[in-house]
């Protein structure tokens, strides 16, 4: 049934809390995007709304910005993952849109000093000077995905990953 709501409808909610807020609404992609964002806005003046929708909450998130500021709604900001926008021309350009430096929230969190945290309190110190850099690992081990995915959205394959055992791929040890 969710998938069936469209962003006319997201629209029009977000039209009708202007009525009690009179604020920013900042769209993210999800729940987990919007659990990440809220501790750096100030609920006061925004409030964060996640878009979840098919094919793409991306899509949806842009489609709903879209009618919102083709009606000269003001006070809304969206923040969408940069997916593969950085290696193709046809990303879609407004002012109130804001993309991830990287491909995504998660590969943003591993270029922070997140990554260097959670090392620090969950790995052992031996181990971690004995590896190499973690940060290039992780990145050469999800390259190939990526790449498949990105050959997947260019040619229409519509391939999904969400049931791969990487167990039976990824040498453990390296």
């Amino acid at each position: 049934m969710r998938e069936n709501l469209t962003a006319d409808r997201d629209a029009n909610a977000i039209r009708l809390r202007r009525q009690t807020f009179p604020g920013v609404f900042l769209l993210v992609e999800g729940s987990s995007d919007k659990v990440f964002y809220e501790r750096f806005i100030e609920k006061i003046s925004c409030q964060i709304i996640a878009i979840s929708g098919k094919p793409s909450s991306k899509f949806k998130i842009i489609s709903v910005l879209s009618i919102l500021e083709n009606s000269n709604f003001q006070g809304v900001l969206a923040i969408v993952d940069a997916d593969f926008d950085h290696l193709e021309s046809s990303a879609t350009i407004t002012p109130n849109l804001i993309r991830t430096d990287t491909h995504d929230l998660e590969t943003m969190l591993l270029q922070s000093l997140a990554l260097d945290k959670v090392m620090a309190e969950f790995g052992s110190e031996e181990k971690i000077t004995k590896f190499r850099d973690i940060r290039t690992a992780l990145l050469e081990a999800g390259m190939p995905i990526g790449y498949l995915l990105w050959i997947s959205k260019l040619d229409g394959l519509n391939l999904t990953f969400n049931d791969l055992e990487f167990g039976k791929f990824i040498d453990k040890k390296t």
